[in-house]
């Protein structure tokens, strides 16, 4: 009776550790460092990081494209002259200025 139940247990040890690391690589393979939830978090990086990056550059372009107009001979007068009244919140003398009635809040 002993001799047969210890053929028995040494039957399942073979298969309980085969089941055993086949949990291990299953459970790594989707919550591991580098699995499938570690991928799709990745991923969200990824575009996150892109969409910055394409804001960034469009802000460098606008950017340099404001530096090339007002840099050396090629600075536009009416722009140098905009950009002056923007930054001291003043108008010519010759402008025609209009007030504008204030936009009604929507309740």
């Amino acid at each position: 009776m002993l001799r047969a139940l210890k053929n028995r247990l040494r039957g399942l040890v073979a298969p309980s550790i085969f089941l055993a690391l086949t949990y291990y690589f299953g459970w790594n393979a989707v919550h591991g460092k580098s699995g499938l939830e570690a991928q799709a978090a990745q991923r969200t990086q990824l575009q996150s990081a892109q969409t910055n990056a394409e804001a960034t550059h469009g802000r460098l372009v606008m950017w340099q494209t404001k530096v090339k107009d007002l840099a050396g001979q090629s600075i536009q007068p009416d722009m140098l002259d905009e950009q002056a009244r923007e930054v001291l919140n003043l108008s010519d003398p010759n402008d025609l200025v209009v007030d504008l009635p204030a936009a009604k809040k929507a309740e």
